[in-house]
């Protein structure tokens, strides 16, 4: 009689059922977190650019108000006061709030040097140059206007008896562009010198002058400064006969 075969149970085939299964669900798990990644990094991005829009729009909006001000704040400052009620003081007055409120939004260098100039005409030397240092510190790329702030700024420390500070800052002026306007820092270094009694050092920056810019718009003042000197220099002393002929009745 031939033996019967008892077929065994396809357990191998239960298991890697299993273990597809299982696969496919960690694979579908790890799918959807990939998705919430993606998700979320999405509106990460989504929300940078909507705060980068935001940001543009009030910078652009704070950009024109300051501009707005700078604008009001220049046709007053040279607003002719002749048919006017208001003073030129009261000028400056009005003229340095709009400005002060223009740099408090977006400080500009030009909004920046003219509130230096208002509190230099309302004789406030040491405002001005709080706001020059600022602008050279802030703006330095600016050449176009740093000659015109170097010499407010000697000028304000000149005024404040800051003497050394403001020698320092014209030779700064001599410098900027390869040294295009040290003509103007040497006539203004002379005219101080003058001022203080310094008689040769004054020449000699009159003398540096004529001799390394002939064709400045100064070399005619230098020259003159020079010449007068000289012509004095020269002039002979009178004779004691001329004197005591002088004193005979």
């Amino acid at each position: 009689m031939p033996k019967i075969i008892k077929k065994r149970p396809a357990r191998k085939k239960a298991v890697q059922e299993n273990e597809v299964k299982s696969a496919a669900l960690h694979a579908l798990d790890k799918i959807k977190q990939r998705q919430r990644q993606v998700v979320t990094g999405v509106s990460v991005v989504a929300a940078l650019i909507i705060l980068y829009v935001i940001f543009a729009l009030y910078s652009s909006s704070m950009s024109k108000k300051a501009y707005s001000l700078e604008m009001e704040a220049y046709n007053i400052y040279y607003s002719d006061a002749s048919g006017e009620s208001m003073s030129e003081e009261d000028k400056w007055k009005k003229a340095l709030e709009l400005y002060k409120q223009s740099v408090d939004i977006k400080a500009s260098p030009t909004a920046l040097f003219y509130l230096g100039n208002c509190y230099f005409n309302l004789g406030d030397y040491d405002n001005a140059i709080k706001e020059y240092n600022l602008l050279v510190d802030r703006f330095s790329s600016e050449e176009g206007m740093l000659p015109l702030v170097y010499q407010k700024l000697a000028s304000a420390y000149f005024r404040t008896n800051q003497n050394d500070k403001a020698l320092e800052t014209l030779d700064r002026l001599a410098g900027v562009e390869d040294g295009i306007f040290k003509d103007t820092a040497l006539i203004l270094e002379a005219g101080y010198y003058e001022g203080a009694g310094e008689k040769e050092k004054a020449l000699e920056k009159y003398r540096e002058i004529i001799t390394e810019f002939p064709v400045s718009p100064w070399s005619a003042e230098a020259g003159s400064k020079v010449a007068a000197e000289e012509a004095e220099n020269t002039k002979e002393p009178p004779s004691e006969q001329s004197l005591q002929g002088a004193e005979t009745p």
